[in-house]
């Protein structure tokens, strides 16, 4: 199948390649399909989260254990329960970034992170129970 992106032209992709959300993406519940892509290289982040639908919607995202060590996720049962996981080894969290015209003020939402589960390529995106902000900034300011 063949996605047209955002700012990567066309990608053939196969149907397995497809992270599935049944309930979509906070203020984008109508689109329930994504692809992962990583120009720098797979599991090398920021990477994008494109839809596979509408090739004006794509996310940037990261990996929030590379932003925060000690990030970790308390999310209800219900919240999970649409992406079926089976064990906490197969679910994979992103986190969301804005970055502005001036890169360096990039932030991430680590309070509604993005949970995948790799088996079944099934994601959700929940709120956190831990006191995480909206906008953390993810570059060091000058002087700190």
């Amino acid at each position: 199948m063949t996605v047209k992106t955002r700012d990567f032209g066309e990608h053939d992709i196969s149907e397995d390649m497809i992270i599935h959300f049944p309930n979509g993406i906070f203020a984008f519940e109508d689109q329930k399909r994504f692809i992962m892509l990583s120009p720098l290289g797979d599991n090398v982040f920021p990477a994008w989260l494109q839809s596979v639908d509408d090739e004006d919607l794509c996310f940037i995202v990261f990996d929030p254990e590379q932003i925060s060590r000690n990030y970790t996720v308390t999310a209800d049962a219900e919240s999970l329960s649409v992406i079926k996981p089976e064990t906490a080894e197969k679910l994979r969290y992103l986190v969301l970034a804005v970055v502005p015209e001036e890169y360096k003020n990039t932030t991430v939402n680590l309070k509604s992170p993005i949970v995948v589960n790799t088996e079944k390529m099934l994601a959700a995106q929940i709120i956190a129970a831990e006191n995480y902000p909206i906008k953390f900034p993810i570059f060091a300011k000058e002087g700190e």
